[in-house]
Parts: C-alpha cells; sequence; structure tokens
C-alpha cells in the first residue's frame, strides 16, 4: 500500500488561526485573479490579430469558460480556508484587485501545501477532472504533492486508516466516536488503543464517506469541506476512472483505432509502465532510425505518465534515410563548410545556382513534402482524440522535434478551433523543437490561449538542414524552428548547439533541461548525449580542413 495514502496530507491544517485561513484565502483570491486576467489577455492579443467576427464571439465564449473555472476555483479555496465570512460562497469577479502588496505572508510551506491539497482534491473529486488552469494555478502559488492525491483517490480507505493512526483527537474521543464508527460499519474493534485500524477492503461507498467524515472532523475539518470530501472519496473509483480511463489501456486503443483509416499505424505507446499519475505527457517523434524512435527519445523523462505517438512508421523511416543522403549530398557539404566559415544563410542560398538547388530538391523534397503533409492529417486526429481525452481527464504536456512537432502545432489549432468549454482545461504546457511551421502571430497567439501553462518554442539558428527544408517546401523565411515567435507569453529558448536538423535527436534531452522542463532525468539526458548525440555528430560534424575542402569542390560537383 501506498506511504502517501493519508487523509492528514490532504486536510486543511487546524494548526492555522481562523484569521490566517483568511489571510490565505484573500492572498489566493487575488493571485487567482491576476492568473485569470493573464489567459484572457491571451484571448484578447489572439481576437485582435485575426480581427474577425469570428475571433471576437470565440474570445467572449473563452472568457465565459475561463470564468467558470475561476469561480469554481474560488469557491474551494473559501471552502479549503474554512470559509471566511461565512454565508454563501463569493462570486468570482473579473475586476477584482490583483495586488498583494501589504497583505499577511503566506504560512509555512507545510501548512500551505495541504490547503493547496485541499483545494486540488475538492476541484478533482466535485467536478471528475484535473484542470491544466488548476494545475497551472496551484504551481504558481506553492508545492504539491501530486502523488499524495492520486494515492489518497486509489485507496481512500488506507487514508482514512492512516489518518486515524496519526490523529491525537482518535485517542482523546475514543469513547464517544467508537459507537459512531461502528454504526458506519468500520469493523469490529474499529478503535483499538485510541489506533484507528481495519479499514481494508470491503467497505461499501457510503461506509467510506461515513468514516472519513468522522476523521475529518477528528482533524479540524468543519463546514462544507467535509461533506464534499467525505461525498468526493466514497465515490473515488468514478473519479478515478475519469482521470485515468475508465478501461485502462483497452479503451484507448478503441478509440485511437477508430482513426487509423485516416493515418497509418497510429498508436500511444507508453514510455515506461503507467503509474496512473494526477497529469500525463505525450510526445511525438519527428522522424525513425527504426521503430524504437518512436518512445527512445522520451526516456529522458521521469515523473508523470510518458506516452509517445507512434504515427506513419513507413514514411517516417524513409524521411530518415533522405535526410542522412541528403546531408552527405555534395551541395549541402558545401552550405556546411560556408557556415563553419561564418557565411549568413540567406547571403549563401541567393548564391547558389538553380543547379545546386535542383540535386537537393531531388534528394529531398518527395519524402519531405510527403511526410510533412501527412504530419499535418496526424495533427488534425491528434487534436480529436486529446479533446475526447483518450489519455483522461487530467492535464496533458505535449513535447515534439521537427515533423513531431507540426503534429502537435495541428492538433493545437484543431484544439483552438474547438468551443472553449471542450478545452480549456485540457493542455499544460508545451515544447516544441525545431518545428517547420510558420510564425504567424495569430496560429501561436491561438496555442497561447488553449494551454494553460507555458508554451515553448526552442529554436536551432545554425540548423542549416531545416532552413533547406524550409526553402525547398516554399516556406518564407518566419519558421518557428529556425528563430523566435514574437508573441507574448510563447518563451523562445535558442538551442545553438543543434547546428543540424538531425541533431535534435540525440539532444532533444539537454535542450529539455536548458528549457527547465520538469520530470527531466539528467542522468538519462547525459546518457543520450553520449550514446546518440555523440554518434550523431561523428556523422554530421565537420573539421575545418573539410569544411576547406567542400568549399573547394563548390556545391554542384558529385
Amino acid at each position: 500500500m501506498s506511504e502517501k495514502s493519508d487523509l492528514t496530507k490532504v486536510a486543511p491544517p487546524k494548526e492555522l488561526s481562523n484569521e490566517e485561513c483568511r489571510a490565505v484565502y484573500q492572498r489566493l483570491s487575488r493571485r487567482l485573479a491576476s492568473f485569470r486576467n493573464s489567459a484572457e489577455l491571451s484571448a484578447n492579443m489572439e481576437a485582435a490579430l485575426v480581427n474577425t467576427d469570428g475571433a471576437f464571439r470565440g474570445k467572449e465564449a473563452f472568457v465565459d469558460a475561463l470564468n467558470a473555472w475561476a469561480q469554481e476555483t474560488l469557491k474551494h479555496i473559501w471552502y479549503a480556508c474554512r470559509e471566511p465570512g461565512g454565508g454563501q460562497p463569493p462570486m468570482f469577479d473579473p475586476l477584482s484587485d490583483t495586488s498583494t502588496a501589504g497583505l499577511p505572508a503566506l504560512p509555512a510551506q507545510e501548512h500551505l501545501t495541504r490547503l493547496l491539497h485541499t483545494v486540488l482534491l475538492l476541484q478533482v473529486t466535485s467536478g471528475k477532472e484535473y484542470s491544466s488552469r488548476t494545475r497551472a494555478f496551484l504551481f504558481s502559488i506553492g508545492p504539491v504533492d501530486e502523488e499524495v492525491i492520486a494515492a489518497t483517490l486509489k485507496n481512500p480507505r488506507q487514508a482514512i486508516e492512516e489518518a486515524g493512526k496519526k490523529t491525537e483527537a482518535a485517542r482523546e474521543d475514543h469513547a464517544r466516536k467508537s459507537k459512531v464508527l461502528r454504526m458506519v460499519g468500520m469493523g469490529v474493534g474499529a478503535v483499538a488503543g485510541g489506533v484507528l485500524i481495519g479499514v481494508t477492503g470491503g467497505l461499501a461507498a457510503p461506509a467510506v464517506g461515513a468514516a472519513a467524515s468522522t476523521v475529518l472532523g477528528f482533524l479540524g475539518v468543519g463546514g462544507t469541506a467535509v461533506g464534499m470530501l467525505a461525498t468526493g472519496l466514497a465515490g473515488s473509483s468514478v473519479v478515478c476512472g475519469a482521470l485515468f480511463g475508465a478501461y485502462g489501456s483497452k479503451k484507448t486503443a478503441e478509440v485511437v483505432g477508430e482513426y487509423t483509416r485516416e493515418v497509418k499505424d497510429l498508436a500511444i505507446r507508453p514510455v515506461f509502465q503507467p503509474r496512473e499519475t494526477m497529469a500525463v505527457r505525450l510526445c511525438v517523434t519527428g522522424w525513425l532510425e527504426s521503430p524504437e524512435d518512436v518512445t527512445a527519445p522520451w526516456t529522458v523523462f521521469g515523473g508523470d505518465d510518458t506516452f509517445a505517438l507512434q504515427w506513419e512508421v513507413d514514411a517516417l523511416q524513409k524521411l530518415s534515410n533522405a535526410l542522412v543522403d541528403l546531408i552527405k549530398a555534395q551541395a549541402m557539404q558545401y552550405i556546411k563548410g560556408q557556415i563553419i566559415k561564418q557565411t549568413f544563410l540567406a547571403a549563401l542560398f541567393a548564391a547558389l545556382s538553380p543547379t545546386a538547388w535542383l540535386k537537393i530538391t531531388k534528394i529531398i523534397d518527395n519524402p519531405w513534402m510527403h511526410t510533412k503533409m501527412l504530419a499535418t492529417k496526424t495533427g488534425k486526429v491528434l487534436g480529436t482524440l486529446l479533446a475526447e481525452r483518450v489519455l483522461g481527464s487530467r492535464p496533458i504536456t505535449l513535447v515534439g522535434y521537427s515533423l513531431g512537432s507540426l503534429v502537435i502545432f495541428e492538433a493545437l489549432q484543431h484544439l483552438a478551433s474547438l468551443p472553449p468549454s471542450q478545452t480549456i482545461g485540457l493542455v499544460q504546457d508545451v515544447y516544441l523543437f525545431g518545428s517547420p511551421v510558420s510564425t504567424d502571430r495569430a496560429q501561436w497567439a491561438a496555442i497561447r490561449r488553449v494551454v494553460a501553462g507555458r508554451v515553448v518554442n526552442g529554436y536551432g539558428s545554425n540548423d542549416y538542414v531545416l532552413a533547406v527544408l524550409a526553402r525547398v517546401s516554399g516556406m518564407n523565411w518566419g519558421v518557428a524552428g529556425l528563430e523566435p515567435v514574437e508573441v507574448q507569453g510563447v518563451e523562445n529558448v535558442a538551442c545553438d548547439e543543434v547546428d543540424g536538423h538531425l541533431k535534435w535527436r540525440g539532444m532533444i534531452g539537454q535542450c529539455l533541461t536548458q528549457c527547465d522542463a520538469p520530470g527531466v532525468d539528467k542522468a538519462e539526458v547525459q546518457r543520450q548525449l553520449e550514446r546518440k548525440a555523440k554518434a550523431i555528430g561523428q556523422e554530421t560534424d565537420m573539421t575545418e580542413e573539410e569544411a576547406e575542402q567542400a568549399i573547394q569542390a563548390g556545391p554542384e560537383s558529385g
């Protein structure tokens, strides 16, 4: 049984006075207003860039969904803070004060974390989902141990038992409470020597709820929070079914299978054995040296359940072979040599003859353009699957490189086209690297609106291979994988060490570390660098002498 499952870790701390709880509520409510306002700014920016009646109607719908989420979150904060002021839960005011200057400081981290746990448990059990906006907001306030929440939901009986063992009130009130405990079916000798025991398996949901109410009372929890938490724990199996997928991988496979007519080899593969964590991560590879590369680049992740999207395996393997042939072509060797000599790409491309461009195009045009088209189609399918919560009703982080980034980009564009009420709490963070997509501000603003947390554009300004691919495919110079995206709220991270497109495969872990992406295993990143990045470098890097030879040979020889 999990050591994390313990009701004392998710109940509001009785050590805080009512006045301290009121101060916490005031500070958190203002932080919530600020968080909500930032999200509305993203919607306003997108509407202004698109500048159509439909865009402004979409913005209003988003604001309505955002306000509904903020209202629920405010209510749960109020319950967790012992309902300061009494009466009915306060109504969220979009124009409320956001300044925290002069307010009392937040309590000690231990007590704050327990309050945040209560807010999270209230939201998850009442709504049967974990909103990505709730996650982003709570983590902006302080540390949250989601394993505690998951363990409590999966094994509420153990959580009650552990809480009972730790509660001094259970010992003091033994005589008075034992009769109540027997009446709710806790078992013979439920309290022995002041310790709550025997809450293992086999209890009906009402018994769990009643037991939870009693123990929460021991812990000093009162008001509406007691009933909501007890009811939520009594129905935790339903909550877990919604969060993690009611029928597990079988249902996921069935839902994904419905779309295999549109995208070949479509599947969602676990990188590691899933543990049913509170949040999930989905990664998309850009090309495949072998089928193992569907999951292999993503072993750098730990923590949250991590899956990889398998799509169009044959096409991605053909693309991998074409990319290797491309970098070995004399015209590309010439380009690489000139870059080492510090020639600007724009000037270099302008100087290349039509014959040199024709040779490059013959090598890469068909496999690149064909797979790029398939990536666009796959992205729309992925967007549909995400909207259907194929990985559960929990926050999802999306990570990809090269054409994998294009798949994610198109999925997010699809989500942006759906009613905001369906998508507002779906996507947590997005990390895109070496993306062969436009820097179009309206499209990126739409992504910024959909995503609750971070939107990261990792680009390599020295990625001459992507620059050539963009030129061959008719893209303008505004390519996100080569330069920053000028949209407020998009984080641009220069990955200058990636000086050729093939290097993303071996350096993705290092680039994720550079972005401070959560859950990255630094030891695994080092292994990726030593094994994969080193091997790719040996195949693609060029010495000064080799650069000079390539330049002297010219772009059209061979």
